[in-house]
């Protein structure tokens, strides 16, 4: 049901797109230059957040059990023989250093954004100084010297607040280029060493092949034929992958020296060092800066200089990007250290008998070797994968609901095992995660495909809003409030995300929120977005209307943000 227009009529005449906070509302100026807002009231409820993924069907009624990390045999907690149910825990190892790991991990993190601040402190400071204007006989900061053309008084404060509002925008362009060609290197190397797997059997010199007296291969040599064809085509396709993920490097690393070289340009700008071929020099940094860490961890001194800095003692850009490949490097192995502590335990993916069981106290298994086999059971369990990005939401014990095409009956089932090698084969990494339906109230034939939504939280008797009244800028969030004369930007903190709600705390039911005006047709204005993601204004002026863009249930679009 779409929610109902009310209309509001504020002080303001004829606002075309109004920002604020970052994002975008839209207030619609009607025949006689009168704006109103779509709005809606947050209101008490229930979210529910679930992550769906596509699951491959296991019937078979055995499950192969293995330790997803190396380690020392703790406990032993089942015996051959016994009768055990899915998501039981049938061994432990010793967590002592896996512990020790993840507390060391959590540290090089801290101190790797404790590093990247530092350095954004201090190239900051040195922009600020340089556009002060300095007391009488005082000089300014070593390398500081105002460009050709300054003013003697030095900047006025209106142009150092946009120089640094452009600094601290080109400074986050720098650290999410140098995050992107980091993950574009991760790929890369993913996908290389996938290829060595998938090539290492392909292309093979035929060995003579078996006939039946007529020159006919026989059934064996046939099948042998298609094997050798299918390991020549997966080699094909990994090779091609290959060249992808290096192509996306480059283009990663194109893109972080072009972000480079517009820091440098704004660095030198400010502070009179501006070198004549920045993006030469960009390239260059990019290309180191993207594929190592800092030289060195030393601290910037007092006057904000490092072994990254240039000339003057000012952090330079290049510096500011091999702190964030600290950074991501360092929340790599975080999630790694957490990976391996998680696959500690052992538990069965399925109920039925312990058949088979591998396992003495003290003995060292390694990740992957089977230890146990459970067979037996109506259970049926569902293999699918999950984002890098969102692998530490899912855990074991989550309840799952499952469902098929063509029918709205649902089953219930639960994770019960996360794979932590990750694949890349797909163009993105991923992650494995199981999950066991103990006595499927639907068909789930073996080698089937179904629908899995794993409910990662329940909040109940919250304020929400819809989805479409936020705006989110990283980890932070805004929603526009309307109180019948004037629109204010209210900074919330976000809980549970569902499909159409999320949960918000900084608001109150009842309090109005702002939604995007979507019932009319774009009139008099660009249709396309900039690169900023703004709209383009109407050629010689116009008003602005929108038209409604449908979506799931009639309820409105989310707004454009910037």
């Amino acid at each position: 049901m779409r929610l109902p227009k009310r209309l509001k009529l504020p002080a303001v005449v004829a606002a075309g797109v109004i920002l604020a906070g970052g994002g975008t509302v839209y207030a619609v100026a009607g025949a006689e230059d009168t704006p109103s807002y779509r709005t809606v009231r947050a209101t008490e409820g229930d979210v529910e957040q679930t992550l769906s993924l596509t699951g491959l069907v296991d019937a078979a009624q055995r499950a192969d059990l293995a330790f997803g990390t190396d380690g020392t045999v703790a406990k032993v907690k089942v015996a051959q023989g016994d009768t055990v149910k899915a998501g039981q825990v049938i061994a432990t190892l010793e967590t002592g250093d896996l512990d020790a790991a993840v507390t060391e991990a959590k540290a090089t993190l801290a101190k790797a954004k404790a590093q990247l601040e530092s350095d954004q402190d201090a190239q900051t400071s040195s922009v600020e100084q340089a556009g002060s204007p300095q007391p009488s006989g005082s000089s300014k900061p070593s390398g500081s010297s105002k460009p050709s053309g300054s003013s003697g008084g030095g900047n006025t404060s209106g142009t150092s607040t946009a120089v640094l509002k452009k600094l601290k925008e080109q400074q986050q362009a720098v650290l999410e280029a140098q995050s992107a060609a980091s993950a574009a290197l991760a790929a890369a190397h993913d996908a290389l060493a996938a290829q060595t797997s998938a090539c290492a059997d392909a292309y093979q010199e035929p060995s003579g092949q078996p006939t039946d007296g007529t020159g006919t291969p026989t059934t064996d040599a046939a099948t042998d034929a298609a094997t050798d064809s299918t390991a020549n085509d997966a080699c094909d396709a990994a090779l091609a992958d290959v060249q992808a993920k290096q192509d996306a490097v480059k283009d990663a690393q194109d893109a972080l020296a072009d972000a480079l070289a517009t820091l440098t340009k704004t660095l030198g700008g400010a502070l009179g060092t501006v070198s004549s071929t920045p993006a030469v020099a960009a390239r260059t940094s990019a290309k180191t800066a993207a594929t190592t860490t800092a030289a060195t961890t030393d601290t910037p001194s007092s006057n904000g200089s490092s072994n990254g800095s240039s000339q003057g003692g000012t952090v330079t850009a290049a510096r500011l990007a091999s702190d964030q490949a600290q950074i991501d490097q360092a929340e790599a192995d975080l999630v790694s250290a957490k990976a391996d502590r998680a696959q500690a335990v052992l538990r069965s993916t399925r109920s039925g008998t312990v058949a088979s069981l591998d396992l003495t106290k003290g003995d060292q298994v390694a990740a992957g070797t089977a230890v146990a086999v459970v067979v037996g059971g109506k259970s049926v369990t569902l293999t699918g994968t999950v984002a890098e990005t969102d692998v530490e939401k899912v855990q074991v014990g989550q309840v799952a609901r499952i469902s098929v095409a063509g029918s709205s009956t649902t089953t219930q089932g639960t994770v019960t095992a996360i794979g932590m090698t990750a694949d890349s084969s797909s163009g993105s990494t991923t992650y494995p995660v199981t999950v066991t339906v103990e006595d499927p109230a639907i068909a789930l034939p073996s080698g089937s495909r179904a629908q899995v939504a794993v409910v990662l939280s329940t909040v109940d008797d919250v304020v929400t809003v819809p989805i479409s009244a936020i705006t989110r800028n990283g980890d932070s969030a805004v929603v526009r409030v309307w109180n019948g004369t004037k629109l204010t930007s209210t900074r919330v903190t976000l809980g549970a995300v569902g499909a159409r709600t999320a949960q918000v705390d900084g608001i109150e039911a009842g309090t109005e929120v702002v939604l995007a005006d979507v019932d009319q047709a774009i009139s008099g204005a660009s249709s396309e977005l900039n690169q900023r993601g703004n709209f383009g204004g109407p050629p010689g002026g116009g008003t602005f209307t929108f038209r409604n863009g449908g979506g799931s249930g009639g309820g409105p679009r989310t707004s454009i943000q910037r």
